[in-house]
């Protein structure tokens, strides 16, 4: 009977190629070689088919249209029980693998790839986690190669879906609110690497991204999508739609009761916990 495992290594074309980068080694470090790189691969491709059991509950609902994760965001859909969704970022892209609990999920053969980037670990065959959440920018041509290889296997042969893209929020600087108003209402194209525009949001001066996760909230047509381009923090404290308090915003703050600063310090943690602060906000424009 055929070894699975053997079958597994030779059915990567070329995986034996990369393994000894075209050259003539010694046949022990060949065969050491050949063993880690068929465990990798036999587990993969030995993966349970998607059979629909973890399917969600509700598939008469319409999907949710693409996000974009922050490494952050990406860690909370790790699988950890039975209701969280299981997601693997592979060269960018955000895949739900939840169909393939048994494998991804807890006490799986790559548990270690939930809520993670897997990029660097697929290209290189390691399964350290030292390896995850890495930039591949300094990969060689043959592990270019492979990752494209699992990137196509996720997305064409596994048929994972795509629930988003992963990418790292600017670096934070300091802009007005002729900034704010012109970049935050979701209407100007998304950055090179992500879904969504950037739906900005301040308060207390802080510059919220919200365009990471929450554009169904926060996006067109939706009762909050007012707050975009705004520093929001009077609105919020007063958990008004006003225009007199969404346009009247941070710092001109002095008046709030002590009620409305608590609601105002509850916003603020909600915010700080879910989206990543991508400027701050200029105290006084001039």
């Amino acid at each position: 009977m055929a070894d699975p495992a053997a079958e597994a290594v030779t059915s990567d074309s070329g995986l034996l190629d990369w393994l000894t980068g075209g050259s003539t080694t010694s046949s022990i470090a060949l065969l050491l070689c050949v063993l880690f790189g068929a465990y990798a691969a036999y587990i993969i491709t030995n993966e349970p088919e998607r059979d629909g059991t973890h399917a969600p509950q509700h598939e008469e609902d319409d999907e949710e249209p693409p996000r974009d994760f922050t490494a952050k965001q990406l860690r909370e859909f790790d699988g950890k029980d039975e209701d969280t969704p299981l997601y693997v970022a592979v060269k960018g892209d955000v895949f739900d693998v939840s169909e393939a609990r048994s494998f991804y999920g807890p006490g799986g053969g790559y548990a270690l790839f939930a809520g993670r980037d897997a990029s660097k670990c697929l290209a290189t065959m390691s399964l350290e986690e030292v390896d995850l959440d890495q930039p591949i920018d300094g990969l060689n041509h043959g592990e270019r190669e492979h990752l494209d290889e699992w990137h196509f296997k996720f997305k064409e042969l596994k048929g994972y879906p795509i629930v988003g893209r992963l990418a790292q929020p600017p670096s934070t600087k300091v802009i007005s609110r002729a900034e704010l108003l012109e970049r935050g209402t979701g209407t100007c194209a998304p950055s090179p690497g992500r879904c969504c525009a950037e739906h900005l949001i301040g308060v207390r001066g802080n510059v919220y991204d919200v365009g990471y996760g929450g554009v169904g909230f926060y996006g067109a047509g939706c009762s909050y999508h007012l707050f975009c381009g705004k520093d929001a923090s009077r609105a919020l404290a007063k958990m008004s739609f006003k225009p007199e308090d969404v346009d009247r915003g941070w710092p001109d703050l002095g008046d709030l009761d002590e009620k409305e600063v608590k609601i105002l310090d509850d916003w603020e943690k909600l915010f700080a916990r879910k989206y990543p602060v991508v400027a701050r906000l200029r105290e006084a424009d001039e």
